[in-house]
């Protein structure tokens, strides 16, 4: 019996020291047909989520009258013929606390960069079979699972997600997620903190199980030595993310480089799960 552990540790804390020297200077990320949810800005890490706060979802309309104005007049008429200071509604957060939820209430809401990465390394060896592994994975990230703009909310014509079925808002539902449908909602689409996610994840990339031919055998069949093996990539992967996969890259930006947009999942192609039986001769 033989065995072999490794692994590898890393973290990093990111920081925007300085711009122009004005801390309320900002430049937004790449935007698609949300507005632009990702802001770097003096004081805080480079690309960090921008958008609203959502506080749950209103169960009444007596809730909604007695909450900030939500995209109308701070008013009690405005508020009182408002759908978004209604029962199913979202409930924005008052960031600044005038009393209306507008464009000043966004804010910095996540952030796309990890606490830690992370990956191991392990051989394992019994008489001729050999078990190798290797993993990596990442702690403490956010994803902004831009897909839900799309299955999430009627916006657009198209596919819906079962979530959207099974937990928007009705009456009673008090455990819903999203608010209540309407063909004519703009606004519960925006960049908020409903799209965030646990991006944390660990994956085993490459798993391989093989068996050396014993050389009474292989001097038989005039070989030097011979291993066949079975080899799965991407197998298994771990993480509490919703999407597709939660092993997202950077954009790249419509120009040459990279942009200041980190940590947004807009439908990228997962990683392939791979099955690969093959023989290793040497003669």
């Amino acid at each position: 019996f033989t065995y072999s552990l490794g692994g590898n540790f890393s973290t990093y804390r990111n920081e925007v020291v300085k711009t122009t020297g004005d801390p309320n200077v900002q430049y937004f990320g790449f935007s698609t047909r949300l507005a632009a949810a990702a802001v770097t800005q003096q004081g805080h890490p480079l690309a960090s989520f921008f958008g609203y706060t959502i506080d749950g979802i209103f169960q009444s309309d007596a809730e909604g009258q007695a909450h900030a104005a939500q995209f109308v007049a701070n008013t009690d008429a405005a508020k009182a013929g408002n759908p978004f200071n209604k029962a199913g509604s979202f409930k924005f957060r008052d960031i600044n606390n005038d009393g209306v939820i507008n464009a000043s209430d966004r804010g910095i809401i996540g952030s796309p960069h990890p606490t830690f990465t992370y990956g191991i390394n392990a051989s394992i060896g019994y008489k001729n079979f050999r078990l190798d592994l290797f993993g990596q994975g990442v702690q403490g990230n956010q994803i902004f699972n831009y897909v839900r703009y799309w299955t999430d909310f009627p916006t657009f014509g198209g596919n819906r997600s079962v979530r959207m079925f099974e937990d928007s808002w009705r009456p009673g539902k008090t455990d819903a997620v999203l608010p209540i449908p309407r063909s004519n909602d703009v606004i519960s689409s925006l960049p908020s903190t409903y799209y965030l996610e646990n991006g944390s994840y660990f994956r085993f990339k490459n798993i391989q199980l093989s068996y050396t031919i014993p050389k009474a055998i292989t001097s038989k069949l005039r070989m030097g030595s011979a291993r066949v093996y079975v080899q799965g990539q991407n197998w298994l992967t771990f993480t509490k993310y919703t999407g597709l996969d939660p092993e997202i890259n950077l954009r790249r930006s419509s120009n040459s480089g990279q942009d200041i947009h980190i940590g947004f999942d807009e439908g990228a192609y997962p990683a392939a799960r791979n099955t690969v039986v093959g023989v290793n001769i040497s003669f």
